[in-house]
């Protein structure tokens, strides 16, 4: 079935940005209008459509009708679940509201879960409705039902033969085909998606170009210089300061939905959950924080000043996340002392650094100061004690350099 998503599509953008733009408060007034004036009814002809939609879609009524309408005609009749579908999908809500709320409009009893007739239901409206308003061949129903039987057990995942909200949610959002399908139509992003494209951008090595602007090179300038002053071996800091500002441009441009180069307060947790895996909760705060020049959007540069890439402590900090998250698999939001190890080996991963991993062993064993360690205390101990045993290493190892260099004199 994601092929279908696939397809060559060629909808009316004027529309699509017209429905982008309807909030849910407005759907569910046109929904409740439909339960009053229309109860018995699943098809809508052409002037019950203007009936109930021409307040809400005002010059596109019409349009919308021809294009919901099997045959494309005026003079057919169109199915009252797929207009509000379309709707729903395309609204300015954020992707788990929508789920939701379609969810409620098609779990007839009200059981809070959906039985497999419901789900199906659910498939042919939404799938068919995302197909016809971007001009793409709609599958057929049967279709669409064989597909559902293959993937409810999938979605099943507690065994009990019906799919609660949370079960489809989660689903919808780790299918990627149809999540792309979204963010390119309906602009709807979700914070696993925009997590997972960050990372694929980040992999594909298509990655940010720091000839681009002069500011960046003076950005890169200043960061080596800084974070050298943690790690005494330049061509590692070049390579890990271009790394942090690659995975930070590719949160960027994963979050960027409409590609205009700026951020929305719309899209900023988005952009936070893709390159810190974190959710924010005061956006408006946040967002205040980037937009210094008061635009109303956050340019690239404000995001990279924001992160203060140019310090060489927030460097380390920011990688010792990425891996804590990614050896927190379980989301217990701390670690044991072999994964906390492990990820401070990971964060200074290169040739030539096997003296500083015997330092924080020694440091290690002596304190055990990092069993059951959380991102906080991981960013602590970054700060702190990994900070002065990589100090203490450059000293002895500047010390040492000095009396071989004496007893060379020495000798001579």
């Amino acid at each position: 079935m994601g092929n279908y998503f696939n397809q060559p599509a060629n909808p009316n953008q004027g529309l699509l940005q017209y429905l982008r733009q309807l909030n849910l408060p407005e759907i569910q007034k046109v929904a409740k209008y439909v339960q009053l004036n229309y109860p018995a009814t699943n098809v809508f002809s052409l002037g019950e459509f203007f009936d109930v939609y021409h307040d809400i879609l005002k010059q596109h009524c019409g349009e919308m009708f021809e294009i919901i309408e099997n045959n494309h005609s005026t003079d057919g009749l169109t199915d009252i679940y797929e207009s509000q579908a379309v709707l729903i999908i395309f609204s300015d809500s954020d992707f788990a509201t929508k789920v939701k709320y379609i969810s409620q409009v098609f779990d007839l009893d009200k059981s809070q879960k959906l039985e497999k007739i419901e789900l199906i239901m659910i498939f042919q409206t939404a799938i068919r409705a995302l197909c016809k308003i971007v001009n793409m061949k709609p599958p057929g129903f049967t279709d669409i039902e064989y597909y559902v039987e293959a993937i409810f057990t999938e979605m099943d995942k507690n065994l009990d033969r019906t799919i609660s909200y949370e079960e489809l949610y989660s689903w919808l959002d780790n299918n990627y085909q149809l999540q792309d399908f979204l963010l390119k139509y309906a602009q709807t992003q979700t914070f696993q998606n925009a997590k997972r494209r960050t990372q694929d951008i980040f992999n594909s090595k298509n990655l940010f170009k720091h000839n681009q602007d002069e500011w960046i090179q003076e950005y890169i300038q200043n960061a080596e210089e800084s974070y050298s002053q943690l790690i005494q071996r330049k061509k590692l800091v070049s390579d890990r300061v271009k790394d942090e500002i690659n995975y930070a441009w590719s949160a960027f441009k994963a979050t960027d939905i409409n590609n205009d180069g700026t951020i929305s307060v719309r899209e900023l947790p988005y952009l936070i959950y893709g390159f810190e895996g974190i959710i924010i909760k005061d956006v408006k705060k946040r967002f205040g924080q980037l937009d210094k020049d008061k635009s109303g959007s956050i340019s690239l540069k404000e995001w990279f000043n924001f992160l203060q890439l140019d310090q060489g402590v927030e460097i380390c900090k920011s990688i010792v996340k990425r891996y804590f998250l990614k050896k927190d698999t379980n989301n217990v939001g701390s670690l044991n002392n072999q994964q906390s190890c492990q990820v401070l080996r990971d964060t200074l991963s290169n040739d030539g650094f096997e003296l500083y991993f015997k330092g924080f062993e020694s440091y290690i064993n002596e304190h055990s100061t990092l069993d059951k360690m959380s991102i906080q205390q991981l960013q602590d101990f970054v700060e702190g004690p990994m900070k002065r045993i990589i100090q203490d290493k450059q000293e002895l190892m500047e010390k040492e350099k000095e009396r071989k260099q004496a007893q060379n004199e020495k000798i001579i």
